[in-house]
């Protein structure tokens, strides 16, 4: 197949050029100034319509905590602070609303996870929004760890009088299963005689690389994350970030990754106090490159356009845009040997827009997952 006359931001390189992009085998095969079909080849003419990457959203609970239903259909926070057993994949639920939510903003894959009212609540998986067969849909069964340093574990033990109640406990319990992860895996690696745990087996695998989201909102709670993900030598992501610019300046560094969101709407909490739509303009003016999430169901999905152009308003580059909800994500995640970017071998989840997606008046015409057109 042949997608001709797109107007293309391909996520890498390619910046609102006109260009054609040939599919094979749900792939991404070749981009080109001019391809010529080959014979019984489909062609689509794009019509010089905007043609982006399939939006990724890499921090939500999309399957997993449901939009409408949120009691019937709620699986993203047990009643242990730590449970690094758990998986979200066991979880997810392809009947959520929210499917088809993501798939009318344009977002074609979502890495969802636990919530947030526990320290380690498990494993995220990574997902396509659609598709046929359910198990071919997911990109990796366990893409991630998130952590939690927000006020959410607090809250819900320290109401029941349990640990955490302060942020000194959740930072020490923390390091605590850490510390025990560390030296199952290395008796393992050693090949000495231990009894098997579950739960430290499977937290191990962040020291080999697995990413972690480090979910904090306020600056000592982000230079906590900081701390441990250094401490532990883990592959970290801070993750909700709102205060990141104080971090920066307080670290005196700037070689930080950022999920950054949800940033739209208002909140009186303390915890949300640097919540702005500002956060991406002013990363983007000390160099930062910041993934961009709506924290689904938090902020709903489909609203991820609008906090885009909300934040291209307040001085948020259009390229950085768009790479904050596609190329940015997938990297930091892992999975940009897949999606993120429209470059040929990838896979070939695309977006072909009606009208411009950075403002009001477009919105998304015709989603590819896969090489296929889906129904919106």
């Amino acid at each position: 197949m042949i997608i001709k006359n797109c107007t293309l931001i391909d996520g890498a390189d390619i910046f609102e050029e006109k260009k054609d992009i040939r599919i094979a085998e749900g792939k991404i095969k070749e981009v080109a100034d001019c391809l010529t079909p080959e014979e019984g080849e489909e062609v689509l003419d794009a019509r010089n319509a905007i043609v982006t990457p399939g939006i990724v959203e890499p921090s939500c609970q999309l399957g997993i905590n449901s939009q409408v239903h949120r009691f019937e259909e709620n699986d993203g926070d047990d009643e242990n602070p730590i449970m690094p057993e758990l998986r979200a994949y066991d979880a997810l639920n392809f009947e959520d609303e929210g499917f088809e939510m993501a798939l009318r903003a344009g977002v074609t894959s979502v890495v969802a996870g636990p919530g947030d009212a526990n320290l380690i609540g498990g494993t995220c998986t990574a997902v396509k929004t659609a598709g046929r067969g359910r198990e071919k849909r997911i990109i990796k069964p366990e893409a991630a760890y998130r952590f939690v340093l927000a006020s959410g574990p607090r809250k819900k033990y320290g109401s029941k009088n349990k640990s955490p109640q302060t942020r000194l406990a959740s930072a020490a319990m923390i390091r605590d299963i850490l510390l025990k992860a560390k030296e199952y895996a290395r008796k393992e690696k050693a090949g000495e005689k231990q009894e098997y745990k579950m739960e430290l087996d499977a937290l191990s695998r962040v020291f080999d690389g697995m990413p972690v989201q480090m979910v904090a909102m306020k600056a000592n709670d982000m230079e906590t994350a900081v701390r441990i993900g250094e401490e532990f030598g883990l592959n970290y992501v801070l993750t909700v970030a709102y205060d990141a610019y104080t971090v920066i300046k307080d670290l005196d560094r700037k070689d930080f990754r950022f999920v950054i969101g949800p940033l739209y709407g208002t909140s009186f909490s303390a915890e949300k106090k640097g919540q702005s739509l500002d956060l991406g303009a002013v990363l983007e003016k000390e160099g930062i490159h910041a993934a961009i999430s709506t924290g689904h169901p938090s902020m709903c999905l489909e609203i991820l356009q609008t906090q885009l152009i909300l934040m291209t308003d307040r001085g948020l580059s259009r390229k950085e845009a768009i790479k904050g909800v596609t190329a940015y994500p997938a990297a930091y995640l892992g999975l940009d040997s897949r999606i993120g970017t429209l470059e040929p071998g990838k896979d070939a989840d695309l977006v072909i827009w009606d009208g411009d997606p950075l403002q009001y008046d477009g919105g998304v015409k015709t989603v590819f997952i896969d090489g296929k057109a889906v129904s919106l």
